[in-house]
């Protein structure tokens, strides 16, 4: 079975050092992040099977983390950590999607015992399905991995012209990295400048959905893509 990932999202470095050595001691890949921020860049560059996280962290909180992955990844399991007496914080966390809860000072035996169990429980979590959308001149339809412009005309698309587009339309406005298109779409971790992937990929996919549209995916020098919805 491959090796399964974690994702440690703790600002106490005690805490974070002693849940990467128990977690590595057992068969876990482990990934730290030190601060909220970091823990977000992780998420959308790396692959991940679950993520441990205390809600009480710098830059970016464990409550905005997880509204980032109720929106960016669905069916990927998230078990929040709380001092003692935190109840409503527990309970906020709950409700914001989280699947279990650890109070600290924990217990390594009932941690690694909750892991399993969330991991077990979640393993046939169904992402849900993707929903056709709307951009000037046409509409992206999932079914059938096409592009229905405003005219009629049907234009199929290859399967990673479909998804790249697909993940450029899901979210407007905002810098995507190469490393996090290669990720997401190819499952590759290459580093974007040892390849043309997504360039070549992209210039294929402008010439098929129009110049209104394909004026719209916007390179950002350095720093990636984004989809701009006011072009």
């Amino acid at each position: 079975m491959a090796e399964r990932i974690i994702l440690v999202a703790e600002d106490d470095a005690s805490i974070r050092t002693a849940l990467h050595d128990l977690l590595s001691a057992h068969g876990y890949g482990v990934l730290c992040a030190k601060d909220g921020e970091e823990a977000a860049r992780h998420l959308l560059t790396r692959e991940v099977d679950l993520v441990l996280l205390d809600l009480n962290m710098p830059k970016v909180s464990g409550y905005q983390l997880l509204r980032l992955i109720a929106r960016e990844s669905p069916a990927l399991p998230r078990i929040i950590l709380t001092a003692h007496g935190e109840e409503s914080q527990r309970v906020k966390g709950l409700e914001s999607g989280a699947d279990d809860y650890v109070v600290k000072p924990f217990s390594p035996a009932e941690l690694l015992a909750r892991i399993g169990a969330v991991l077990r429980r979640t393993a046939d979590r169904q992402v849900p399905a993707a929903r056709a959308l709307v951009f000037p001149g046409g509409v992206l339809e999932p079914a059938s991995h096409s592009v229905r412009m405003r005219d009629g005309t049907q234009i199929s698309l290859r399967d990673k012209e479909y998804e790249l587009f697909h993940y450029l339309l899901a979210h407007p406005g905002r810098i995507i990295p190469q490393e996090e298109l290669l990720l997401r779409i190819w499952g590759s971790r290459s580093r974007a400048s040892e390849t043309r992937t997504v360039a070549v990929t992209l210039a294929r996919l402008r010439d098929k959905i129009g110049e209104d549209a394909a004026s719209r995916i916007v390179n950002v020098r350095g720093r990636g893509y984004k989809w701009n919805d006011h072009a």
